[in-house]
């Protein structure tokens, strides 16, 4: 870590004078076709000398066809070769005409930028994550380490350790790993299963952040890591298929104590009015509040609920605090714009249940006590969310340090010594809809 901390600053100095300076040995080609073209312009900027592939030295021939057999071996790392420029870098594999040089020169370059890029971070994360408020923290730092590393390079056998020092060495990965090139061996084509479970993983881990929490919605389970080890695992309960649970990344700022549910309002008009509209005491027996536009708590009994529908309610509805919430004792804030959440929950017998698709989106979570102790530094008192008092106002506390959460769809997991698949329950590989 230390180390990439020190390439990220050399690099940051080096670009800053060298930008200053104004002057720059190529340009980009507008024309190419680029996947990177800023980070290409950035790897030139860093590497002055001029040309990497095509320079007229026979060590640039070795390195490129270094790297097409890196790039042929991408079925076994869950990677599609034809996202680097396979087509055309086969053409250019000679080095083309002069004036194409550069222009090849390029491609090669950002070939080799992309295929890092999926190494380290995992490749097509945009498709399988709907919202994504981690990984532009990290952005700069990541692109910035690759080209660092790649600057690196001075022979064709670099090309091979440059990629083992990017990929995962830890137990999960490599069994996941071993799984995907069993598969490529006896299958030309990988599932779509293995290759978006691989990826996300790398995603994941590569933040090298800590603490960390990931919830996986094929197996319903989620995992508590610190420094990329498991220190606490659990079931969950996940929305069901008419209403998923979103895929996305974000922060958990705040754990919130004895909490309110605030219904939803499409929840509130669908499932509560219809009750509050034949029996305006049925709050007394769900424990539901009403309130107006201003938050305050209205009488149910003084409201005309015969004028009101679905088009025309101006009120809310709000579960008052206790062991009865449907949110239970516990909730953990996140910063996602679903308003999706963790929470704990008054149906614990959910958990006992094989198949634990039953929310409309939030995460119930088997044991936020313990969940909230470690987020919390073990300041929560189990005995006086035990107590499940009744009408307490709820007590927010806000983390020292806000904790990524990704909530992701990887039906390959690893569990114990073995890789399982899960069903997949949202049937997101059976149907074109993602």
């Amino acid at each position: 870590m230390i180390t990439r901390r020190i390439l990220c600053f050399c690099f940051t100095v080096i670009c800053f004078f060298w930008g200053f300076s104004g002057r720059s040995q190529t340009s980009i080609n507008p024309k190419t076709p680029l996947i990177y073209p800023r980070l290409v312009e950035r790897f030139y900027t860093l590497n002055p000398n001029g040309r990497v592939w095509s320079n007229g030295s026979l060590g640039a021939g070795a390195f490129r066809e270094a790297f097409i057999r890196l790039i042929d071996s991408s079925l076994y790392l869950g990677l599609s070769k034809e996202r680097y420029h396979y087509n055309e870098i086969i053409r250019c594999a000679g080095g083309g005409l002069q004036d194409e040089k550069l222009k090849n020169d390029q491609v090669f370059t950002d070939g080799l930028i992309a295929f890092c890029k999926d190494i380290y971070y995992g490749a097509d994360i945009e498709r399988w994550i709907k919202n994504d408020e981690v990984s532009g923290k990290f952005a700069n730092a990541d692109d910035s380490f690759i080209l660092n590393i790649m600057s690196e390079i001075r022979d064709p056998g670099d090309l091979v350790k440059l990629i083992n020092l990017l990929t995962p060495k830890d137990k999960e990965y490599t069994l996941l790993d071993s799984r995907l090139k069993k598969e490529a061996k006896n299958n030309p084509v990988i599932s779509s299963e293995m290759q978006a479970s691989i990826n996300l993983y790398k995603w994941i881990h590569h933040f090298k952040t800590s603490p960390f929490i990931v919830v996986n919605l094929p197996s319903a389970t989620l995992r508590y890591y610190e420094n990329d080890s498991i220190k606490l695992s659990m079931k969950v309960v996940a929305g069901k298929l008419s209403t998923r649970s979103p895929r996305f990344s974000t922060w958990c700022w705040q754990v919130v104590l004895y909490p309110y549910w605030n219904v939803p309002e499409d929840i509130g008009l669908r499932e509560l009015l219809p009750h509050f509209k034949k029996n305006s005491a049925y709050g007394e027996s769900s424990n539901m509040q009403v309130l107006n536009k201003n938050g305050k708590v209205i009488n149910p009994h003084s409201i005309n609920w015969s004028q009101y529908n679905r088009s025309n309610f101006p009120y809310s509805f709000r579960q008052c605090t206790g062991c009865e919430n449907s949110l239970g004792v516990i909730k953990f804030n996140l910063t996602d714009p679903f308003d999706v959440y963790l929470h704990d929950t008054n149906f614990k017998l959910a958990f006992l249940k094989d198949t634990r698709f039953l929310s409309h989106g939030c995460i119930r979570v088997e044991k936020p006590i313990e969940l909230a102790n470690y987020l919390l530094d073990n300041q929560v008192d189990s005995n006086f969310l035990k107590a499940c008092y009744k009408g307490l106002q709820p007590i927010p506390v806000n983390l020292k340090e806000k904790v990524p959460v990704f909530v992701v769809y990887m039906p390959a997991e690893v569990v114990g010594d073995s890789v399982k698949i899960y069903k997949d329950i949202y049937r997101l590989f059976t149907s074109s809809k993602r």
